[in-house]
């Protein structure tokens, strides 16, 4: 199945329309340095790039321990509460970033309006939370065109459901309600790994519109 035959599309806002993924990394980084009392060589935002692809703060600071080298014999890796202020301190940098704007890859917005003007309906799905998307939405006038917009503020946390499931569990309730069954919808997320999960609620899974 083509995108061109697949009446609802899911895209991810975090790596497929705008550019924030480095970015997020970044303030990631910047957390972590701050309080595990490491530097920029020790630890660099590019290490931390592939672990944001569809995961909130949290789950990243997670994986960071666990796959970062740097990391491997700090005390921070077992320190479960140093965790959650990390994540708390990314977040409210990334926030801070985002303030001054957030750039969209390279013709998405047209592409995404040519897709609309053809009778897709589109559903943005983002790791960042709503007041980081929408302003980016409204400045590339795709707000009032998106069938639902969900965020990773939108759902309480749920112990030992990822944040990418819960999102696409929640996803996949609303469009089951408005009669849109999953063989009518793609998703494009910003990694294999992401789309693969994605594929128990949609027909199609890629990684590029």
């Amino acid at each position: 199945m083509h995108l061109t035959d697949t009446p609802t599309i899911i895209v991810a806002f975090d790596g497929i329309v705008a550019d924030s993924l480095p970015l997020r990394a970044q303030a990631l980084a910047e957390a972590i340095r701050s309080e595990c009392g490491l530097d920029e060589q020790t630890l660099a935002a590019h290490e931390l790039l592939p672990l944001m692809v569809g995961c909130s703060f949290s789950e990243a600071v997670g994986n960071a321990m666990v796959r970062c080298l740097s990391l491997q014999r700090s005390p921070c890796r077992t320190d479960i509460t140093l965790h959650d202020i990390i994540a708390m301190r990314a977040q409210r940098r990334w926030a801070s970033i985002a303030e001054y704007g957030v750039s969209l890859h390279d013709g998405v917005a047209v592409q995404l309006h040519r897709e609309m003007s053809r009778g897709r309906r589109l559903v943005l799905r983002s790791d960042s939370q709503r007041r980081e998307v929408e302003p980016v939405l409204r400045l590339a006038n795709l707000e009032d065109s998106m069938l639902l917009v969900r965020c990773s503020d939108d759902l309480p946390r749920r112990v030992g459901v990822a944040s990418l499931q819960a999102s696409y569990e929640a996803i996949d309730a609303r469009l089951d309600r408005l009669h849109i069954p999953r063989t009518q919808r793609c998703a494009v997320e910003a990694s294999v790994e992401t789309a693969g999960l994605a594929l128990g609620y949609v027909a199609t899974g890629r990684t590029s519109l």
